[in-house]
């Protein structure tokens, strides 16, 4: 019976022994795989390149500048030549110049004011007749009436015109004569004008109302175009060269009003249309579309030309004097040591930021080499707990071992 269980005691130990063997065998296969990562990452460390800060000399060059007349002139490029005697560079500069020019400008929200307004217009003497019997004058095969106050249309009309002709305020009522027009509107004159056209000394002008006319933008009185004033002329001169295919030509449609010192232009077309966008018919000027508007002023620009020169240079090579080839002027250059200070800071920038992304890239190494540490450390105590484990167990079974010899010895010598 005591062999018996010295033999199963023997068996448990031996399988205890063959299960601590395994699992030191994984774990030596676990440590080789941390191995195999701490090499890669120690790879990964040696693949990544240090970012170095720029150098300001990399971004500094010499320029050259001269004096003609009243502007100064940047030199931005010099070519050597050898193809023409008398010349030995090609010369790209430049200057910066005030260019009178022609801008549109999309007003958002415009608030344009439809309203009405008295307009002049002038008739032929050739379509102005009068009947001396009848005492009756005819414009266009128009026969005119004499003005009615008391007839409510004509007196609306006619005043609405006074407001912006006060001169006929002074005229006596019975010399003011009315008719419709080719265009169908009421219009009015008066005898003087009549008087003129049939003598043969002067057109006829004549007055009426016409409504959908431009009266406002924001704050701003809106105005007809007046050709004879020479700032609006020359300003409208310049959008229509600036914008020949825009739908502006027409100065008959053109209206304009001053804002902020400075003077726009809209055309008819363009006003009516804002002024009909309004989502809402009960807030005619809220939330129109945009206004296509224009206006002209001094926009400072730059000129560039590229010419052959004669570039006389000094004993170093540098360049000290300068003659165009449509010109016997020679111009002194200046020199002046140029840092692109944008160009700088933008590799500044760019180099702080690789160097952050250079810093997370270590961190992050140095993060995972301490875990594989970490891991391995584990490994490796756990490692020695077995080892211990398996001396022990391995004295155990010797023990074992010789109490199983000690009962077989004592079994065989009892048959002696």
């Amino acid at each position: 019976m005591g062999m018996a269980a010295s033999q199963a005691r023997y068996l448990g130990l031996t399988a205890r022994k063959t299960n601590v063997e395994y699992e030191g065998q994984q774990i030596n296969q676990a440590r080789t795989a941390l191995a195999n990562q701490s090499a890669n990452t120690f790879n990964e460390l040696l693949a990544l390149e240090v970012p170095t800060a720029p150098s300001t000399q990399d971004y500094t060059t010499l320029q050259y500048s001269y004096k003609d007349g009243t502007y100064g002139e940047t030199i931005t490029e010099m070519t050597e030549i050898t193809d023409d005697p008398n010349y030995n560079y090609l010369i790209t500069h430049y200057h910066y110049s005030d260019i009178y020019t022609g801008i549109q400008n999309k007003l958002s929200n415009p608030q344009v004011v439809l309203g009405t307004s008295a307009i002049q217009n002038t008739v032929g003497q050739a379509d102005v007749t009068h009947d001396e019997e009848q005492d009756t004058y005819t414009i266009n095969g128009s026969v005119l009436q004499n003005y009615d106050p008391l007839i409510e249309d004509q007196r609306n009309n006619f005043d609405r015109i006074c407001q912006d002709y006060s001169n006929l305020k002074n005229e006596d009522l019975e010399d003011i004569f009315v008719y419709t027009d080719e265009n169908g509107n009421m219009s009015f004159t008066t005898r003087t004008e009549l008087e003129n056209a049939v003598a043969g000394t002067a057109d006829a002008n004549t007055y009426s109302v016409q409504s959908g006319v431009p009266t406002y933008v924001g704050n701003c009185e809106v105005s007809a175009y007046d050709p004879t004033d020479p700032d609006q002329k020359a300003a409208y001169d310049e959008i229509c060269d600036e914008f020949p295919n825009e739908n502006f030509s027409s100065s008959e449609n053109i209206y304009t009003w001053e804002y902020q010192g400075r003077r726009y232009f809209a055309s008819l077309e363009d006003l009516t249309a804002s002024a009909i966008s309004a989502p809402d018919p009960s807030k005619p000027t809220e939330n129109q579309n945009k206004l296509t508007s224009y206006y002209a002023e001094a926009v400072e620009t730059k000129i560039e030309r590229t010419q052959r020169a004669f570039v006389d240079l000094d004993e170093s090579g540098r360049p000290q004097s300068i003659r165009y080839e449509d010109s016997t002027a020679t111009f002194a250059l200046s020199t002046e040591t140029k840092t692109d200070e944008n160009a700088y800071q933008d590799a500044m920038n760019q180099y702080n930021y690789d160097m952050q992304v250079y810093e997370k890239k270590i961190a992050d190494i140095n993060a995972k080499t301490e875990k594989i540490q970490e891991e391995d450390r584990t490994l490796e105590l756990r490692l020695r707990q077995l080892d211990t484990e398996q001396e022990a167990l391995q004295t155990e079974m010797e023990a074992v071992k010789k109490v199983i010899e000690k009962n077989i010895e004592s079994t065989f010598k009892t048959f002696e």
